[in-house]
């Protein structure tokens, strides 16, 4: 006699019973909300797992989620003849006056969810994941031959965000959460023993995921993620999209 085949779960049900599991890959869960927004055609489902897993590189500061653009030090590499210093935190009034309103302690972390934890895992105890300012190289030329740094013969050698790694854990916890409101939104409109949303399920339970960005506008845009490993200096979209001797000209 043979057994009855099992039906493999439908992706709501995948995707519940991963929200509950603290140890399941989000990338995983968010590519099982990516095909439920897709039997949906749910765009905005779609468009923000997709984000998620693929980064918001290339995306000003004001189109990226909130719970993405945490505070953090910006922090400072330099050297004289005497002496060398890493890590000194600075404000951001001692950058130069055309980053004035342009850069200061928010940094907008853009990085794909793979990616975040990538980082999360390399970094060592006690240790600040460094995000590079936008332009740190013409920053770091400019900051050099200001009075303050010239007259002391001060040479910056890096310019950076020092992120503590359990603001990026503040980030994934952040995304499961919105996860876990979609499916409990999900389930409250689904029949008892339905495996399979309508549409309307779908688009009404995802405005429980309440993704809101600096413009208070959804996000709606996808663009490269950037790249970075653990002991280099990382490139992060802010909303600066123009290089420093562009914005001399305006």
């Amino acid at each position: 006699m043979t057994e009855p085949t099992r039906q493999r779960p439908q992706p709501v049900e995948q995707l519940e019973q991963g929200v509950l599991d603290d140890t399941a890959p989000l990338a995983g869960l968010l590519r099982l909300a990516l095909v439920i927004g897709g039997h949906a055609a749910s765009q905005p489902l779609k468009q923000w797992a997709l984000n998620e897993l693929k980064g918001y590189g290339g995306k000003p500061a004001s189109g990226v989620p909130d719970y993405r653009r945490p505070r953090a030090p910006i922090q400072a590499d330099s050297h004289s003849l005497t002496w060398q210093r890493h890590g000194e935190t600075i404000s951001a009034l001692n950058l130069p006056e055309i980053t004035r309103g342009k850069i200061n302690e928010e940094v907008t972390i853009t990085f794909g969810i793979g990616q975040l934890q990538n980082l999360i895992d390399r970094t060592p105890p006690g240790q600040a994941v460094h995000l590079s300012l936008p332009g740190a190289a013409e920053l770091r030329t400019l900051m050099s031959v200001m009075d303050r740094y010239r007259s002391r013969a001060v040479v910056i050698d890096d310019l950076y965000w020092a992120v503590s790694p359990s603001v990026l854990h503040d980030i994934l916890d952040q995304v499961r959460t919105r996860l876990t409101q979609f499916v409990a939104e999900l389930r409250s409109t689904m029949p008892a023993g339905s495996g399979t949303p309508t549409p309307e399920q779908v688009h009404r339970a995802v405005q429980s995921i309440s993704i809101i960005t600096g413009d208070n506008s959804p996000v709606t845009l996808t663009a490269p993620l950037a790249h970075a490993d653990h002991g280099a200096t990382a490139s992060t979209a802010t909303g600066v999209q123009q290089r420093w001797w562009q914005w001399r000209r305006r």
